[in-house]
C-alpha cells in the first residue's frame, strides 16, 4: 500500500530527506489517537470513532515508514545518522 510513497523517496534531495527524517508528527493527532486506542480498549468506540482509528493508525504507519525509509537512504547515501534517541 506504501509502496509507491516510498519509491517517490528515491528521487529527493538530502536537504529534502532530512527534513523528512527529522519530522515529527502533530501532538493533536497524537492525543486523538491515543483517546481513540483508550475507548477502543474499553470497547467503547462508535462506528465513526472506528474508520478515524483506522484512519490514524494508517496515517501514523505512513508517517514512520516514511521517516525510516527516508533515514535509509541518507545512510546509504553515506550520511552518519544520530542515535535514534536523538534522532
Amino acid at each position: 500500500e506504501f509502496q509507491a510513497d516510498l519509491a517517490a523517496l528515491d528521487r529527493l534531495d538530502d536537504d529534502s530527506m532530512w527534513t523528512i527524517a527529522r519530522s515529527q508528527q502533530k501532538d493533536t493527532d497524537m492525543v486523538r489517537y491515543q483517546v481513540l486506542l483508550d475507548k477502543n480498549a474499553a470497547d467503547a468506540l462508535t462506528p465513526t470513532e472506528r474508520t478515524e482509528l483506522t484512519n490514524l493508525r494508517t496515517k501514523a504507519d505512513r508517517f514512520m515508514l516514511r521517516k525510516a525509509h527516508a533515514a535509509a537512504i541518507l545512510r546509504w547515501r553515506g550520511h552518519l545518522l544520530p542515535p535514534a534517541e536523538r534522532f
